[in-house]
């Protein structure tokens, strides 16, 4: 019975280097696990900066180009004020002119 004893305590200190194993390749796996999320996140970060970076680009020359046509259509406006008033014979307030009334 005793050589049982001795049997069943290495195969309790064999289980428990087993068991300890275990653990420390968990361990790694999860540390792997964790710094390649890490990276993942971090590039992640990276390609969301750029693509919010390329995002502004384009509202900025958005807002460019509407700022180019709010002129542009005033000027045309304007143009177009004249030319009517000239054609209906409206040559502007001159100082020498009375008002009919």
């Amino acid at each position: 019975m005793g050589s049982f004893g001795a049997r069943g305590k290495n195969q309790v200190k064999g289980a428990e280097i087993t068991m300890q194993q275990a653990e420390d390749y968990f361990d790694s796996v999860m540390e792997t696990a964790v710094d390649e999320f890490r990276r993942f996140e971090e590039e992640m970060e990276r390609e969301a900066k750029v693509e919010l970076s390329v995002v502004d680009d384009t509202a900025e020359k958005v807002k460019k180009m509407g700022d180019l046509m709010e002129k542009g259509a005033n000027i045309v406006s304007k143009l177009y004020v004249e030319a009517v008033m000239k054609s209906v014979g409206f040559n502007g307030l001159s100082p020498n002119k009375v008002h009919p009334s």
